[in-house]
């Protein structure tokens, strides 16, 4: 063994002596024992780890960090639901799926052929039966493309938008033109939306969260009924009656918490919510609750209580958020 094999064994060697016995670095011990070079190497190389070590040792651990790592080790694997609106509307497309007319029986019209054909030649079969099940595919993929094009919903040609301005009041919402809308999909365009919130109008002018929902009842928007324990001190920035691109009504709450910075409640009506039963109640909400978002970079909690449903929304850590509960 050579003195460059050597120090790449004792890379690994543990500072506790543990591997002492093991005969892979017995050779490379000896080595450092007799080579001058070799033991002052392995002398530093110790120190380096030990001082790293204590280094390790002296970093406080954040709070909260021991329940996050808890929390997702007990959703490891699991995949939270998205694009529920797409995957619903291709599951329809499948089931409805009609083949031409005539094409299973050109498919086993072409299975006999070739079968009867397997004695003559062999890798014409292969050639035939690709053919067949091209042509089986290319059918179904037709029809799946037909479905949708004549199924997908309207695009907006324009980025999606929240109307800010437009009264959430009976007189302009018809309440047939509402569309439900997926929990992650309204959360999605509320946050998408308060990335850049100096599209969103608030009104002000509003002393406290009483003045807040007196504004929001006069407005025909949802109010909510009771909000986090943690937001009663916090100073109340504004409110905003709002409509989802979808229709549904929807009220902004924004406050302004010590410690956290903004931290927004959106509050809207369960029943124009597509999948309400995945909300827990306020009481159940803890750190497996949350969700944070990579493009936005807020962090997010949905419950529910009652017949209304809320969303907060914040660019605070994740324990801050549950300890407002």
């Amino acid at each position: 063994m050579d003195k460059q094999q050597a120090k790449f064994l004792l890379r690994s060697f543990r500072p506790d002596g543990e591997d002492a016995h093991m005969p892979e670095f017995a050779d490379a011990l000896r080595l450092a024992t007799e080579d001058r070079e070799v033991g002052e190497w392995l002398a530093q190389e110790r120190a380096t780890d030990a001082a790293f070590a204590k280094a390790l040792n002296e970093v406080p651990i954040p709070d909260g960090l021991r329940d996050e790592i808890l929390a997702v080790l007990e959703y490891d694997g699991q995949v939270e639901e998205v694009d529920t609106e797409l995957d619903s509307l291709l599951a329809a497309g499948m089931a409805m799926i009609s083949p031409p007319e005539g094409l299973r029986e050109q498919i086993l019209t072409a299975m006999e052929m070739e079968q009867s054909s397997v004695s003559e030649e062999s890798n014409v079969t292969d050639v035939g039966m690709w053919r067949w099940l091209s042509v089986a595919g290319a059918a179904a993929v037709v029809a799946v493309g037909t479905f949708l094009t004549i199924n997908k919903p309207e695009q907006n040609t324009q980025a999606p938008a929240i109307v800010v301005n437009t009264p959430a009041t009976s007189s302009v919402i018809d309440s047939n033109a509402v569309r439900p809308v997926s929990v992650h999909n309204a959360v999605q365009e509320m946050a998408d939306k308060l990335v850049d919130p100096e599209g969103i109008d608030l009104n002000t002018n509003l002393s406290c969260e009483h003045a807040a929902k007196d504004f929001l009842t006069d407005k025909h928007s949802p109010v909510p009924s009771t909000l986090p324990q943690g937001l009663k001190d916090a100073k109340l920035v504004g409110a905003r009656d709002m409509l989802l691109q979808s229709g549904q009504p929807v009220s902004l709450l924004c406050f302004e918490k010590e410690g956290m910075g903004m931290v927004h409640i959106m509050v809207v009506e369960s029943k124009h919510l597509e999948d309400p039963d995945v909300l827990d109640s306020m009481k159940s909400v803890s750190l497996k609750s949350c969700f944070g978002c990579d493009k936005t970079h807020f962090n997010t909690v949905h419950w529910k209580e009652g017949e209304t449903a809320y969303v907060m929304l914040t660019k605070a850590n994740k324990q801050d958020m549950v300890n407002l509960f």
